[in-house]
């Protein structure tokens, strides 16, 4: 099932402008990870105590798998970080959840293909869905950037008690240097996925969930 809006937002991907602003800060960056990954990320988060919900981008930086010259030791996934946008960067605590809330990683057990395809800087993608924990008001999509490499594309979640109280993000835009590969801890959505099932109200005996 998919969420209200999901087509609009996945529109929003498709046809997102570039960002010529930031093209001259993001050199020194590009020169570090050619090799590897750039992903822009817009983010919207609203905490319990907010009225109003946070805005902000960021970008998420995932180096080159690392090759040793030992040539019987397999080469390491890259390691990845995240990094402000210039001049819309969320709050710095926004940032330290954000790293948790991301995939960049080959397909999991709980990520399945999809129809649909989406088109991400000009390059087209196919979409993975994300099977979310039951009675949860979350749905996570991916796009496959790379042959077995997928990469957050959206994700809409409503979480009861706690922080945050809501968050959406979607992909805005891309560059995949000729070593892109999959981060080490890639997958921490599905972890981030599985503390916020906990949140979950039991619905007890006799009680049916609802299903979003």
């Amino acid at each position: 099932m998919q969420p209200p809006g999901l087509e609009a937002n996945l529109g929003r991907m498709r046809f997102c402008p570039a960002f010529p602003v930031l093209l001259f800060a993001a050199l020194p960056l590009l020169a570090g990870a050619q090799d590897g990954a750039v992903l822009d990320y817009r983010l919207k988060v609203r905490m319990y105590e907010d009225s109003v919900p946070e805005e902000g981008g960021f970008r998420l930086v995932a180096s080159p798998a690392l090759v040793t010259g030992n040539r019987e030791q397999r080469p390491r996934m890259g390691a990845w970080r995240i990094e402000p946008e210039a001049g819309a960067a969320p709050a710095p605590a926004m940032l330290v959840r954000a790293l948790g809330l991301c995939y960049f990683s080959g397909p999991a057990a709980q990520v399945v293909p999809l129809a649909q395809e989406i088109r991400i800087g000009g390059r087209r993608c196919r979409l993975w869905q994300v099977q979310t924990p039951p009675g949860m008001g979350a749905y996570a999509y991916l796009a496959e950037v790379a042959p077995n490499l997928l990469a957050l594309a959206y994700l809409s979640a409503t979480l009861p008690g706690g922080d945050p109280r809501s968050v959406e993000i979607h992909l805005a835009g891309l560059r995949l240097g000729p070593r892109a590969c999959p981060a080490e801890e890639g997958t921490a959505l599905l972890k981030t996925l599985q503390h916020w099932a906990a949140r979950v109200p039991d619905p007890g005996p006799g009680q049916s969930e609802e299903v979003p």
